[in-house]
């Protein structure tokens, strides 16, 4: 399969499982795997709490899982958060979720591609990408969108980032290994490097791997997802 076909492939895929969680899901409810923010985001929020304006950056954000967190958090002061993704539906959600919560006022929900949507240099105090990056159209792109986040944030800023590595998928129903639905797939190690080089003006504040397996929607089969899960966070200096 050609790079054309297989990057059509992959994000076809993606949708159809990604719409399917997202009208199954409801934002912040019991039993919900959308039933709260990350907690690497949860503990970054905190750091701000002396800002007086905060501009955001969710790369990925779906339904708002975590940009709307950080917004109920500065309800007080103004906080603007541009929110990308690539699925209407997401976004569609994304504001109904801002609207029921009360912070509509500070999402700025944007459908685009991760690698299209061009980052303001220093532009913005917090940049969070959660199981984001991963979906960029190719390795080149990857590493170009880092460079970019990182010239996009502001002296202090933060960047926040959850990445899948060394993802396998297998068909639960007979154990055959299936070719993995990411755009990028990166052994565990080199990402680490890569993060460290590409914010080397940084302070690593934290940085983590943790192995995870999940069952997620394919098409007409069920896969089972392993993944290296890498969380990498970082203070401009």
């Amino acid at each position: 399969m050609n790079y054309e076909n297989r990057l059509k492939q992959i994000r076809e895929s993606e949708k159809q499982s990604h719409i399917e969680m997202y009208s199954n899901s409801e934002l912040y409810k019991e039993g919900s795997w959308l039933r709260k923010p990350i907690k690497t985001v949860l503990d970054i929020i905190p750091l701000f709490n002396d800002y007086s304006e905060l501009n955001v950056l969710d790369l990925g954000c779906g339904v708002g899982r975590n940009c709307i967190a950080v917004a109920q958090s500065f309800e007080n002061i103004p906080c603007k958060i541009d929110c990308v993704d690539i699925l209407d539906l997401a976004i569609e959600k994304l504001y109904e979720n801002a609207e029921e919560l009360g912070v509509a006022s500070s999402i700025n929900g944007i459908v685009e591609t991760i690698e299209n949507y061009p980052v303001g240099e220093n532009k913005y105090d917090l940049v969070i990408a959660v199981s984001a990056l991963e979906h960029i159209d190719s390795e080149q792109s990857f590493l170009s969108k880092l460079s970019e986040i990182n010239r996009g944030i502001r002296k202090n800023g933060i960047v926040c980032l959850v990445i899948n590595s060394d993802v396998k998928e297998t068909d639960k129903s007979t154990g055959e290994e299936i070719p993995a639905q990411f755009e990028v797939n990166l052994q565990t190690e080199k990402l680490q490097a890569v993060l460290k080089e590409k914010f080397s003006d940084f302070e690593i504040m934290k940085t983590a791997v943790s192995e995870q397996q999940y069952d997620i929607p394919r098409g007409d089969i069920i896969s089972d997802l392993k993944t290296k899960v890498v969380t990498f966070v970082a203070r401009k200096k």
